[in-house]
């Protein structure tokens, strides 16, 4: 049977901070617990997490805390910490015979991980997925295996909100014990004269077992038509222990070619047929993609998508998603990269670590090229780990073009730098060789040594006139803006007012180091040997509040809100980025109070010539300077103002702004009509305040209160960066006219309902201070509005569900006696060897010392924490099997006896005053000559 995958992401305990726990040093539990399996407290089974939060993952325990002006600005101002993560799972009986990994996705930001009481893993990195090899110290059947994590978030890696805890999914991968290295297929197609495309096939094939096997490997290629063809099969070979590498070739006539109007995904799957197995049985079967297309950079034209050369207008972005923070459910990255191929934009730069896979696959599905960026630079033995996981994880896909393996690094114009470059590379390209380097500098790119010198293509951040020194210089390297603009706004916000904070999208409030949208562009577009750049940033993000702090939690620099919403620069770069008519015209035309003052209009629009017109009347048909644009300075008067763009002397795209009346509703609409149910995937709800004419109000800010039937509210957000209401509550404001939420619908429902009712009166002003206070004020008119989606039944990924009883299967069993002895006796704490440690289960019981020992004793003793409950109910002592004559004592005190011929279950009532650190100890007098005590598991259930 092929491998399977089984995601661990529900039904976790999870505890934010320190636990502490309390450890008596003498000699027996120092001894005890530096063996295997000892790790006291959190990661054994007994100790009580029963009034711990119950969370499913993805989970980033961060963006629950409060706004706090006394956290750090780069966090957004919310706490980080130290949390606890638990969860128990079983195997089933067949997984004996499997290699088992359990893989974490990611963990922010530096964890341990325990499994039944052993410490397996140590992380560092919050952004680099990783892995470990399980197979020796799992339990099976009815035993449950206790996984634990500690998380320590108060370690950052970055100077922006990382988020806190397991923010990406858990798995756990049973495989057959000879087996494809899933990281280690790799295909590099390259184009041949005649077109056709030779590709470069490698795997590896782990081999666990201590004797050689003999097998054989195919390769499938499904088209994206649904075509599936066998391309690459190997002869029978051998597979020594531990790892084989195996390489081949195939060619590929007349491939549907990747590009990112056309993107042509290829569909991989590897399979391993072993010598002896069923005929045509599939041992082992690892998926991943492939795509063909060519790409070069040149130094003096730029780049190259299949010979055809390609400015690369890109952005910048984290990995954060508004009301949710990074714990960003799978299907709404596709949600990001729509509206940023929406703006024209082609290229996504991961700012700055390792991005979650899904973002890679919705860019290969959706024609987005990708700078894929490396969080550490530095050449230790684990980042350079780091850096192969991520080579490895993303080499396959084509959206992938250039590995980044620093951002503005104060080595990079040091002979240090450049020497940790070139190790950086030769890494990479050792495991990709098709794809190029860069590395985002932001200074020292003249010096005679410096990392630029040391990659394949020189990353600028900023610095425009640094573009024609570094190119007359080195005038065979090749260059791209890495970071560019770094320009503030605030959706719906035309006037900047350094008090409070607000920011106008003018495109004239660039940062110190930073440019506007159109010089950036001006200066990109003029020169050729310039491939392209990335805008800081596409998206806003939590955290850096930059140029202002508290009350301002998070960036002003995306050309989209924290929501997605556009701002005005999102029209401006779509302006630049398109060759179709785009016609924008901006401010919005809600000015109340203001009628016949002075009021700024600006253009945002490609086309030859643009004309303004108020209320009807023509304030000037003026030539456009795409770099520049167009302005006019009307005197405010209610009504409309339309821009007309022309082409050829004939109009051909056309914006108007009008002035609306008040909010008289509010409009829900879902990003997608549907909502697929598999557990990951997540609905974007917008919510809009409309006038009476279904206009959208830019000016309204009103407080809103969201629920949802059938389904979980994830969080909410505004766009707002000077908003502090919670993200997990129920109450949102809306800011300028609009706001967010996300739900993700419960298993098994059909139908997943949103209701929203709003307060008539406007309650806040930029920064709502008092959501509680008004959460408590008697509301006299609200508007209502609900919203159902139909839920759309998916292929779930398989869950190995969690287990509600508590196993006991570590003891100490005394020695065999003749005569009854002291059940309560004291051993002496450096007496290691009079009592034996046991584990007891299902399968192989406890030892058989009892065995033709008729009228003989033992005892069985444990130290137990007894938990307040399980599954939400006062626990019991059940023992799945037991016999002889028996006595249980707890805590001293003789709780019951009983006697049986044969092993058969029995179940011990427990007391509330049991809830604490218990020691059980079971006297057992063999009654027979065919054996007694314990033969199978002992649980609290």
């Amino acid at each position: 049977m092929p491998r399977e995958r089984y995601l661990l992401n529900r039904d976790w305990h999870f505890h934010l901070g320190e636990v502490e726990n309390a450890i008596k040093t003498d000699h027996g539990v120092i001894y005890s617990t530096a063996k295997a399996g000892a790790c006291q407290g959190i990661p054994q089974a007994d100790y009580d997490v029963s009034q711990w939060q119950k969370v499913d993952l993805p989970h980033d325990w961060s963006i629950h805390t409060p706004f706090d002006k006394e956290n750090v600005a780069d966090w957004g101002y919310k706490s980080r910490g130290k949390g606890w993560y638990r969860r128990s799972f079983l195997l089933p009986k067949e997984a004996k015979d499997k290699k088992l990994v359990l893989g974490f996705e990611g963990v922010s930001t530096r964890c341990i991980v325990y499994l039944n009481g052993t410490e397996i893993f140590h992380n560092t990195s919050g952004y680099t997925p990783f892995e470990m090899d399980i197979t020796d110290i799992v339990y099976f059947e009815n035993v449950p295996n206790t996984l634990a994590v500690f998380v320590d978030a108060t370690i950052w890696e970055g100077w922006w909100y990382e988020g806190a805890g397991i923010y990406r999914s858990v798995w756990l991968e049973m495989m057959h014990p000879v087996h494809i290295d899933r990281d280690s297929v790799f295909l590099n197609p390259k184009e041949q004269e005649d077109g056709s495309f030779a590709v470069a096939i490698e795997a590896e094939i782990e081999n666990a077992t201590s004797e050689v096997q003999r097998g054989k490997l195919q390769c499938y290629l499904t088209s994206p038509n649904g075509q599936k063809e066998l391309v690459w099969e190997t002869e029978k070979q051998s597979f020594d222990p531990d790892q084989t590498k195996v390489t081949g070739s195939f060619l590929k006539k007349e491939p549907l070619l990747w590009d990112v109007k056309h993107p042509n995904v290829y569909e991989v799957e590897m399979i391993l047929l072993l010598e002896g197995a069923k005929e045509e049985e599939i041992i082992d079967s690892v998926q991943t993609v492939c795509g063909f297309r060519t790409i070069t950079f040149d130094a003096k034209k730029g780049f190259f998508l299949n010979h055809k050369p390609v400015k690369l207008f890109g952005t910048c972005n984290h990995q954060d998603f508004g009301g949710i923070g990074v714990a960003v459910p799978s299907n709404l990255w596709e949600y990001r990269i729509e509206k940023l191929k929406a703006m024209g934009s082609n290229a996504y730069r991961c700012a700055h670590g390792m991005p979650a896979d899904e973002l890679i696959e919705a860019c290969d599905r959706m024609g987005m090229l990708v700078l894929d960026e490396n969080r550490n630079f530095s050449t230790s033995v684990e980042a350079i780990g780091q850096l192969e996981t991520l080579v490895k994880r993303h080499r396959n896909h084509p959206s992938v073009i250039l590995y980044s393996i620093f951002n503005e690094e104060p080595l990079e114009g040091t002979l240090q730098g450049m020497r940790m470059a070139k190790k950086m590379r030769r890494t990479i390209l050792r495991l990709d060789p098709g794809r190029f380097v860069t590395g985002a500098m932001h200074g020292g790119m003249l010096e005679e040594e410096n990392a630029a010198i040391a990659i394949d293509v020189a990353g600028v951040n900023y610095q425009l006139p640094i573009y024609d020194a570094f190119h007359e210089k080195n005038p065979a390297m090749p260059m791209i803006a890495t970071e560019t603009t770094s320009t503030f706004s605030i959706r719906g916000c035309y006037e900047k007012d350094d008090s409070k904070n607000l920011l106008a999208s003018y495109d004239d409030s660039p940062a110190d180091w930073g440019n506007t949208v159109r010089d950036t562009w001006k200066a990109i577009m003029e020169r050729d040997f310039v491939a392209g750049g990335f805008m800081w940033t596409g998206f806003d993000y939590l955290g850096e509040p930059t140029p202002h702090v508290w009350p301002s939690v998070s960036s002003f620099f995306g050309l989209l809100d924290l929501c997605g919403f556009e701002k005005d620069g999102f029209y401006l770069a779509k302006a630049i980025f398109e060759k179709e008519p785009v016609c924008h015209v901006l401010p919005h035309w809600n000015h109340k109070g203001k009628e016949g003052s002075p009021i700024r209009v600006m253009s945002h629009t490609n086309c030859e010539e643009a004309e303004l017109f108020v209320n009807g009347e023509s304030f000037g048909r003026k030539n456009v300077d795409l770099f520049k644009q167009c302005e006019w300075i009307v005197p405010y008067q209610p009504g409309q103002i339309r821009l007309d763009g022309y082409r050829d002397g004939k109009v051909v795209s056309s914006d108007i702004q009008m002035t609306t009346g008040e909010c008289k509703d509010i409009r829900l609409s879902s990003w997608k009509k549907n909502i697929l149910e598999n557990g990951e995937y997540a609905a974007v709800i917008i919510i809009e305040a409309i006038d009476a004419s279904g206009l959208v109000v830019p000016d309204c800010n009103l407080m809103t209160e969201i629920t949802v039937e059938g389904g979980k509210l994830l969080g909410s957000c505004n766009g707002d960066p000077n908003c502090h209401e919670p993200f997990d509550g129920k109450v949102r404001s809306i800011f300028h006219g609009k706001c967010m939420a996300v739900v993700r619908p419960n298993r098994g429902v059909n139908e997943l309902k949103v209701m929203v009712r709003a307060e008539l009166t406007e309650q806040r002003n930029g920064l709502f201070s008092d959501v509680q206070d008004h959460c408590e004020k008697p509301i006299d008119s609200f508007l209502k509005k609900s919203l159902i989606l139909p839920v759309v039944s998916a292929k779930e990924a398989k869950e190995l569900s969690t287990v509600q009883e508590m196993a006991l299967t570590h003891w100490k069993l005394s020695p065999v006696s003749e005569e009854r002895p002291d059940v309560l006796q004291k051993t002496e704490s450096f007496d290691m060897n009079s009592w034996q440690d046991i584990y007891v289960n299902k399968e192989s019981g406890s030892p058989k010392v009892l065995e033709n020992a008729k009228g003989k004793y033992v005892i069985y003793q444990q130290e137990v924490q007894i938990p307040k409950e399980i599954n939400g109910h006062f626990p019991e002592l059940y023992l799945y099997g037991i016999w002889g004559e028996c006595e249980v004592y707890i805590n001293e005190e003789k709780r019951t006896e009983f006697a049986y011929e044969w092993a058969v279950p029995h179940t011990i009532k427990l007391e509330p005053k049991d809830c604490k650190r218990t020691d059980i100890r079971i006297l057992v007098k063999s009654i027979n000559d065919f054996g007694a005590g314990l033969n199978s598991t002992v649980t609290l259930r």
